[in-house]
């Protein structure tokens, strides 16, 4: 009798190992499954992110343009475009704040890592522009958009470097963003900072004497951010 209960007491045990075998074993499966079947779709940096974040969204200078000549209220959009992509790209638009259909400026941005210290971004020209003008007002217009409608502005890249936790200055190198506004602008410079409530911009053009004959002498731009 005793032999009998030992052995009914053994295939218990057994099919329960069995059982607890087959149950750790899905669970070692759902987890494979979960860490390598649902990797998000790009690698998130939190420091480019910080910095998109900053410098997306809308800004004017109506406040500059009300209390100072010379400076016209000017509407700055900025919006993230190809969410999913590799990096983080930006659509500008600048136009004039009471007509929004004279556009000044049109271009997409890439931002991205220079070094350890610094981000860098790139420049790029569309060449359809008339297509994607006020495209923010239909922000899925940008999912037609590619890399090949885009020419990079060769040596116009902006350094930023960050001065405070929601403060970064940057600024082109000189003498290598060359320039085809007029014949005799040979480069521009640009500087901007950018912070939480606020883009400034200086835009200034040299002679091939490095003169500066274009852009304000006063100061740059200041684009206030429009709570939305």
């Amino acid at each position: 009798m005793n032999g009998f209960i030992y052995t009914i007491n053994y295939v218990f045990c057994k099919l329960k190992i069995c059982y607890y075998k087959r149950y750790m074993y899905r669970l070692l499966l759902l987890f494979i499954i979960f860490i390598f079947g649902c990797e998000p779709k790009k690698n998130l940096d939190l420091e480019l992110q910080q910095f998109t974040n900053l410098f997306q969204g809308t800004f004017t200078s109506e406040e500059q343009a009300k209390n100072q000549s010379g400076y016209q209220d000017i509407t700055l959009k900025n919006i993230q475009i190809w969410k999913e992509a590799k990096g983080y790209w930006v659509y500008q638009e600048l136009y004039l704040s009471n007509d929004p259909t004279k556009v000044y400026t049109q271009r997409v941005i890439e931002i991205k890592k220079s070094d350890s210290n610094s981000i860098m971004t790139t420049n790029y020209v569309i060449t359809n522009q008339e297509t994607y003008k006020n495209g923010w007002k239909n922000p899925s217009i940008f999912e037609q958009l590619t890399i090949n409608h885009l020419k990079i502005k060769l040596g116009c890249n902006l350094y930023f470097k960050k001065k405070t936790s929601s403060i970064y200055h940057g600024k082109t190198d000189i003498g290598t963003c060359m320039s085809t506004i007029r014949e005799n602008i040979t480069y521009i410079t640009s500087t901007i900072i950018i912070a939480n409530d606020k883009i400034t911009s200086w835009d200034r053009g040299y002679d091939s004497e490095s003169k500066q004959v274009w852009g304000k002498i006063q100061e740059p731009y200041k684009y206030k951010r429009v709570k939305e």
